[in-house]
């Protein structure tokens, strides 16, 4: 009895064999991708963590955050306004004189002046999160006139910014907890979403870029 074989000679038994070796491979690739994008979220937050603890140390070497130059409780500079934001200039200085510095540079220059964080990296290169986005060290607020420091993540996907909110809030809420989302340029949003969390910023696609808060230092 012949065997039945497909147009390009092939048997069903062999088409069926290449089908699962096909799937075994997109599988393997799907795992391995969602392994990288686990890793690079832990990243994220490993390095948003890391500048918390640059930020505490140097309070409690100068009993002020760095880029707090007036002393006035709150980092001079706005905590995001554009992806430009900084240049690296200054590069490295600390702050002798009482006046306000708005500088978005001022915060990491400060921590790079007192060997906090590595004096001879480039500011931009020490901002610079795991999915080409930046962290911003300053000041944001509520909307209503409640200003507090904060550490900015920008530009990551949404699926990074609500696995780092459930990481470290043990939910999805993107209005409350330390882990807001910015709605404007230093605006964080301050409102349980709880009943749609994060479909405002997402709508349905988990790539879209979002920019997060984290209150590091206390919530208003």
């Amino acid at each position: 009895m012949s065997r039945l074989r497909s147009s390009e000679g092939f048997t069903l038994v062999e088409l069926a064999i290449v089908l699962v070796i096909i799937g075994i491979i997109l599988g393997a690739i799907l795992k391995g991708q969602a392994l990288i994008d686990n890793a690079r979220i832990k990243r994220v937050e490993n390095d948003m963590r890391g500048l918390e603890a640059a930020l505490w140390t140097f309070f409690d070497r100068y009993n002020r955050f760095p880029g707090d130059c007036d002393r006035n409780g709150l980092i001079d500079t706005t905590v995001y306004n554009n992806r430009g934001a900084l240049d690296n200039n200054p590069d490295v200085l600390f702050c002798t004189n009482p006046a306000r510095n708005d500088d978005k540079d001022a915060p990491w220059a400060e921590l790079k002046a007192t060997r906090i964080l590595s004096r001879g990296a480039d500011n931009r290169d020490l901002a610079r999160n795991a999915f080409g986005g930046m962290f911003y060290i300053g000041a944001a607020h509520n909307g209503r006139g409640a200003y507090v420091n904060a550490i900015a993540v920008a530009d990551i996907p949404c699926f990074v910014a609500k696995a780092i909110d459930a990481s470290i809030d043990g939910a999805l809420d993107s209005g409350s907890g330390r882990i807001r989302v910015l709605t404007g340029a230093n605006v964080f949003s301050d409102t349980s979403d709880s009943d749609n969390p994060w479909a405002n910023y997402c709508s349905d696609n988990e790539d879209a870029l979002v920019d997060i808060i984290y209150l590091f230092e206390r919530q208003p």
